[in-house]
């Protein structure tokens, strides 16, 4: 039992303060970025930039699906005129 707890306490140590960084992006040899952005970022953005064009092709169809489009009213076309205050 004693192993078992030195050991868990060794990797929440390890978890906690870190020796090396948890993460390291490297770039692949013979890579040249000419905006000098971390490829995580870009990655980053581009799932991001994804997820909102899907979410928007989603609401479109189920839009379409449930009719869930209010109908437009014509009060637009009306004119209306000022007329002054009496009193």
């Amino acid at each position: 039992m004693e192993p078992l707890l030195r050991r868990v306490r060794q990797d929440v140590h390890e978890l906690v303060h870190p020796t090396q960084p948890a993460l390291i992006e490297i770039d692949p040899p013979g890579f040249h970025w000419e905006w000098h952005l971390p490829l995580g970022f870009v990655s980053l953005a581009a799932a991001g930039t994804l997820l909102v064009a899907a979410a928007g092709v989603q609401q479109r169809v189920q839009e379409q699906r449930h009719s869930a489009r209010k109908a437009t009213t014509h009060m637009h076309k009306h004119k209306v005129r000022a007329s002054p205050i009496r009193g």
